[in-house]
């Protein structure tokens, strides 16, 4: 799954991490990746949310800081029922508001897979430059790999035909519907992106109004070996 939580801010504006969990079990998703999420900021109730979450669901979690605001911070983060045996965290070139790449590395029953939880900024050129700069990443991690996150633009646009390009990914979802914004979506910003060696046997959107996104799920496969 990918999904921006919005600081678990639904379109009724009441913030819940509990209603975000619901959404993500009832998913049955295994691998879950979040954007957009806070750890103890004022405005969200000071709720450390990677820890909120991580414990709702008896799930583990990696969460990576972009921004510091006082004793709070703001992020990705990757929830999983899985073994996370590595994570890193990578800073992106940004315009105002850091962006990063969450790089975590799993072992999945049928072997290690490396995935990525990223959230690119509101510019074009600045989208463009971490497009390029995460396919270096991409590149230089252990297949198979999944790359996912709010990119905050649509599939023909520079940053992510770019990064799709030029690290040989595909869309889990070509010509899907669209995520954002949630209530009457008319913009595919959310993606799940592979490589050739992961396989995906189905796609869906998750109709909720829990954030001002909508959850991609994908059903996936790694391929023997």
């Amino acid at each position: 799954m990918t999904y921006n939580i919005r600081g678990t801010k639904g379109m009724d504006n009441r913030r819940s991490a509990k209603r975000i969990a619901d959404v993500i079990r009832a998913s049955g998703a295994q691998i879950v990746c979040l954007q957009e999420v806070h750890q103890r900021l004022p405005y969200s109730r000071m709720v450390d949310q990677p820890k909120a979450l991580s414990r709702l669901l008896g799930m583990k979690v990696a969460f990576q800081v972009n921004l510091r605001i006082g004793i709070g911070n703001y992020g990705n983060a990757l929830l999983t029922n899985l073994e996370i045996v590595r994570s890193q965290s990578h800073s992106l070139t940004s315009k105002g508001e850091p962006r990063g790449a969450l790089e975590v590395g799993l072992m999945t029953p049928d072997g290690p897979l490396t995935v990525f939880c990223t959230h690119f900024g509101l510019d074009r050129n600045e989208r463009a430059t971490q497009g390029r700069e995460l396919a270096a990443l991409v590149n230089a991690a252990p297949a198979p790999k999944i790359v996912c996150g709010d990119f905050n633009e649509e599939a023909q646009a520079m940053g992510l035909s770019g990064l799709i390009g030029s690290a040989g990914l595909i869309d889990a979802c070509a010509g899907g519907p669209p995520t954002f914004e949630a209530g009457n979506p008319t913009k595919r910003i959310d993606f799940i992106l592979h490589d050739p060696s992961v396989t995906i046997h189905s796609v869906s959107l998750i109709d909720t109004l829990a954030s001002d996104h909508l959850p991609i799920v994908a059903d996936l496969s790694l391929e023997a070996g």
